[in-house]
């Protein structure tokens, strides 16, 4: 018998601490931190909340790892609409994931219809390129913008953390009375063990979209919030299985709420093309933030995949990387071609952008030229003519089994692995 129950809520530190008290089977013990029980924490007195929507954000994180581990979870309330919306979501992951055996059902003592009172929006926000796109586009909404510690920046890496807050207080285009931030632990109240439930990563290839979404249920509630958007990160062009789609976000749903997955018929190097008007239109300018790499010192570190391909979208969209937070490497057009590399590992989400970016290259008359024109417009080209269907999935396995390890030595010898990521940087 595997099972999670659990038994109260409590809410702490003047109504802004939601901790969730759970019990499970000890056959499930080791996919969980048992040192760190899941909790939310808002910046705004939660107390008020029905405890059949303040249930939200551990069943959002909790029930995905019940469907594929297989262990049925009990609890006392929950909002009807939301008990429902559960059962299209695991549909949804079977959909995507025919091979697994979907298990875990979901208890519940008493089911309460809620009505939300309101029809505000709000918007996740983590100051990349997807959000930046989908406020400039619901910029007369004036929607909430909703920043999560705990998803992309650690709990305990404070001085990052700190940081995002203050170049969130730099950018004029934020309104400082619409920025809430949450804390929560939803990447550490699990083990490893999860990460290893599928190829794709737990977090990216699961949680993360019902994860983020569900923490906004308290405070959508207390602000009459009905419109909730989370920035997509794909269109309709490529289909993978990820965990943030249409299909995914937009069947979250609780009380009379509805969620939009934002901007899905918009590529990449359209987001930018918007960003870079919206900022010659306004002359209001804005810094992305698109990386969490180790390296950044300030708003990126102008190195890693996700940065090189923002910098040349802002390149073939004619503006100036720096002026949007990127310093231009010397080498960045080698730092280009080493991604197409005999050893290079790409997926298919990950070609798509490459390939967003040559149908680009291949169009434009006009890009920034940082320092050798000719040059650079040769490389363009260059580019513009690789044949990436060389370079999907190979050397995929080999990757997929060094994550595995790498998942382990973190989770088993956390120093070691400290070290390594030491001597690794060195070494680059």
């Amino acid at each position: 018998m595997k099972e999670l129950r659990l038994n109260d809520i409590s809410i702490t530190k003047n109504g802004q601490r939601v901790e969730y008290n759970y019990i499970y089977s000890k056959n499930l013990s080791h996919f969980f931190s048992a040192k760190s029980p899941f909790y939310v924490e808002y910046d705004q007195d939660f107390n008020e909340t029905p405890e059949s929507l303040l249930v939200i954000p551990f069943l959002s994180n909790i029930m995905p790892m019940s469907w594929f581990v297989g262990f049925d979870v009990y609890i006392k309330e929950c909002d009807n609409t939301f008990y429902n919306s559960l059962k299209i979501l695991k549909a949804q992951f079977l959909e995507f994931f025919p091979e697994n055996d979907l298990g875990g059902a979901l208890y519940v003592e008493n089911l309460v219809d809620n009505k939300i009172d309101g029809n505000n929006t709000s918007l996740l926000f983590s100051g990349g390129l997807d959000s930046y796109d989908s406020l400039i586009r619901n910029i007369n909404k004036n929607p909430y913008l909703i920043s999560i510690h705990g998803a992309d920046v650690k709990i305990n890496d404070k001085v990052r953390w700190e940081k995002f807050v203050r170049f969130n207080g730099e950018e004029n285009i934020l309104n400082p009375s619409r920025l809430f931030y949450v804390e929560s632990n939803l990447r550490e109240f699990y083990t490893y063990k999860v990460d290893l439930l599928t190829d794709l990563g737990w977090w990216g290839g699961i949680q993360h979209g019902m994860a983020l979404l569900g923490v906004l249920a308290p405070i959508s509630y207390k602000y009459g919030i009905t419109d909730i958007r989370i920035a997509a990160s794909a269109t309709h062009e490529v289909s993978y299985s990820w965990g943030s789609s249409p299909k995914i976000d937009e069947n979250m749903k609780w009380a009379n709420t509805h969620v939009t997955h934002d901007g899905y018929d918009q590529r990449r190097t359209d987001k930018i093309d918007n960003v870079v008007d919206y900022v010659n239109r306004t002359g209001e300018q804005m810094k992305l933030r698109v990386c969490y790499a180790d390296e950044r010192v300030d708003y990126n570190c102008s190195k890693c995949h996700k940065c090189q391909r923002t910098i040349l979208s802002l390149i073939l969209s004619n503006a100036n990387p720096k002026d949007y937070g990127f310093d231009i490497p010397p080498n960045f057009y080698d730092l280009i071609f080493k991604n197409f590399h005999d050893n290079a590992v790409m997926t298919v989400g990950i070609k798509y952008q490459w390939t967003c970016l040559q149908d680009k290259a291949k169009t434009i008359d006009q890009f920034f030229a940082h320092n050798d024109r000719e040059f650079e417009k040769s490389q363009l080209k260059r580019f513009a003519d690789l044949n990436l269907d060389e370079t999907v999935n190979k050397n995929a396995a080999k990757v997929k089994k060094q994550g595995k390890h790498r998942l382990a030595l973190r989770e088993k010898f956390p120093l070691l692995y400290k070290i390594y990521q030491k001597i690794k940087k060195t070494l680059k």
